[in-house]
């Protein structure tokens, strides 16, 4: 196994996970690895949106700005600003206003 020398201790610099085993089973924990399954839940949800019962850009504070603002988006986002941006630099999200 390799080295991270970027690692905050040296488990971390080998890759190794220590975890007391008594406090895993007494709150049931899972280790589990690849790909997260969304398919879980997707369909659901994928239908939701497009029935418009869920609307995502509400509910992750998204606001749509153009190509010119991305500049200004960017500032606010690296200040910590409340909200995600989604820059339409060809204008295709023509019913979403500009901030």
């Amino acid at each position: 196994m390799t080295d991270d020398p970027g690692g905050i201790d040296q488990d971390a610099r080998t890759g190794t996970l220590k975890v007391r085993l008594s406090l895993g089973w007494a709150k049931s924990h899972r280790f589990t690895t690849g790909q997260c399954p969304v398919m879980r839940y997707h369909r659901g949800l994928m239908k939701a949106i497009l029935h418009e019962r869920v609307h995502i850009a509400k509910a992750v504070n998204a606001t749509v700005i153009s190509l010119d603002d991305a500049p200004r988006g960017y500032a606010e986002f690296d200040q910590g600003a409340g909200r995600k941006y989604v820059i339409d630099p060809h204008g295709a999200l023509a019913g979403v206003r500009p901030v």
